[in-house]
């Protein structure tokens, strides 16, 4: 049953959790920072607009971290993994709502959503027992002093809190966060993250046909100038140590390898890839964007007797908790 319910939640992980740098953080993410440099602290209730139901709730601060802690990362994973991710969770929290305030992103009323693009993904208190059963119970304690960590240790750079991305498992290192959203993050730099190669499904393959690929790109760009040979497709790629494609051409358009994770949907913007007969074969390495907290890598160290905070000074660097 553990086994199990590691190998669902890294799965919804992938899929509902995408932290992203947000696009209004993109545009004003030096603004932002001069706003909550002076009071990084959690607030005391987080107004939550949830996209299934359109209605917002406001939840204490405590219950948002463990519902963002239930749809973000297994559940039974190490205590002190947990409270890393719940800092990571946190911090992302109030970097956004900083960010999201007056900028029209959201419903009136609400200070964050639990949109995994615009946002992170959140799971209400009534789905967390629908989903985990009684393990919801069982994990409980252990996810509640996890929050409280979470609330009380933000994470900053130069005293504002950071966009503390995560992901599920890296390809052996983390990668930087310019080759995923273009944009160079001091505290988004490489980190060694060589336990994540135990993952059973570290390395993956699966195939999309030609067509497939150029109708999505077509969607991402509609102008797009796709050459009608797949040959010309995926040429003059540059990767780093750990695989993570930083550009690729296809045609005249380049890519990073972060643009085509979130174009093509794959698991990991670690990738090779080659074509026979119009079929491309990805071969990914981890699972997720690869920069910040490996969620995989985090609960090794605390395995091996990490703290959340050594957890945490390992994958952000240059970062101070509060």
């Amino acid at each position: 049953m553990k086994d199990m319910l590691i190998i669902i939640l890294m799965f919804a992980v992938m899929t509902f959790s995408l932290p992203l740098i947000s696009r209004v953080g993109a545009a004003r993410g030096a603004a932002s920072s001069e706003t909550l440099r002076d009071a990084p602290e959690f607030p005391g209730n987080v107004r939550v607009y949830l996209n299934e139901t359109g209605k917002t709730e406001t939840v204490p601060a405590e219950d948002y971290i463990i519902g963002c802690l239930c749809a973000q990362i297994p559940i039974n994973y190490r205590p002190e993994a947990l409270k890393a991710q719940a800092a990571a969770s946190a911090t992302y929290a109030l970097k956004l709502i900083g960010e999201l305030t007056g900028s029209g992103e959201l419903p009136e009323g609400a200070d964050i959503s639990d949109d995994r693009q615009l946002c992170q993904p959140f799971m209400p208190e009534n789905e967390r027992t629908e989903t985990y059963g009684a393990d919801y119970g069982k994990y409980f304690d252990v996810l509640h002093d996890a929050a409280v960590y979470g609330i009380s240790h933000i994470i900053t750079y130069d005293g504002a809190p950071i966009y503390a991305v995560y992901h599920s498992v890296s390809a052996g290192g983390t990668c930087p966060s310019e080759y995923i959203w273009g944009q160079s993050l001091p505290y988004l730099r490489r980190a060694e993250s060589p336990w994540d190669e135990a993952y059973m499904n570290w390395e993956c393959t699966n195939e999309m046909r030609s067509e497939d690929i150029r109708a999505a790109l077509a969607r991402y760009d509609s102008g797009i100038d796709i050459p009608v040979d797949p040959a010309r497709w995926f040429t003059e790629m540059n990767t780093d140590e750990n695989g993570y494609v930083i550009s690729v051409k296809i045609g005249s358009n380049t890519f990073s390898g972060g643009d085509l994770w979130r174009i093509l949907g794959l698991r990991s913007s670690s990738f090779t890839v080659s074509c026979t007969d119009n079929i491309f074969t990805f071969t990914t390495r981890g699972y997720g964007h690869g920069a910040g907290l490996s969620q995989y890598g985090a609960n090794a160290m605390a395995a091996s007797g990490s703290t959340a905070e050594q957890i945490l000074m390992h994958y952000y660097a240059g970062v101070t908790l509060t």
